[in-house]
């Protein structure tokens, strides 16, 4: 009678590991339909304005890190993002390979050699190619910075021209008196 319970045990362990095993092969291998590529972007813009904030403030070994994870998302999960279902897209895997290929080598290449110049245009030219991306899939609206240090994307107001109301909403603080209404 007490190898019963015990058996039962065993059973019962052995039944919660093969369940275990069989959930975790599942979460292994690739879905059929991957993250949307606005949500991989997101990590990209993260890492990217990290990587831009360690250059500006002469973290080097931290800017390398966030270019090998830059060229990590590139290579394992652009490729098997969900491509978004409004605007142009055939072209997006074919750019996201040229990034792969270009932008975070150099960018590793220049935090390694703390070379602060090289750095400066290796991350413009990783940016120009994240802009010509968002413009050619009609998301051109979704600027990166060319400056290292500058929040991704770009927040700063397109125009200095008022919203439309019944009192302009101020952009900037006036330096000196307010424009007389002759």
């Amino acid at each position: 009678m007490t190898n019963r319970p015990l058996w039962r045990g065993a059973l019962l362990a052995l039944l919660g590991l093969a369940s275990l095993l069989a959930s975790c092969s599942k979460g292994g291998a690739a879905p059929a339909e991957g993250r949307g590529l606005g949500d991989v972007m997101v990590d990209v813009g993260r890492r990217f304005e990290v990587l831009g904030r360690a250059a500006a403030a002469t973290r080097w070994e931290l800017a390398a890190y966030e270019a090998d994870e830059l060229g990590e998302i590139f290579e394992n999960d652009v490729p098997h993002a969900t491509l978004p279902k409004e605007g142009p897209t055939a072209q997006i895997p074919g750019l996201a390979k040229v990034f792969l290929q270009s932008a975070p080598p150099a960018l590793m290449k220049a935090a390694q050699a703390k070379d602060p110049v090289t750095f400066n245009a290796a991350f413009a030219d990783a940016a120009g190619l994240c802009n010509a991306c968002h413009q050619s899939a009609e998301k051109g609206f979704i600027q990166v910075p060319v400056i290292p240090g500058q929040a991704v994307p770009v927040l700063a107001p397109v125009s200095l021209t008022p919203l439309p109301s019944t009192q302009p909403v101020p952009l900037q603080p006036r330096l000196g008196p307010a424009p007389s209404a002759h």
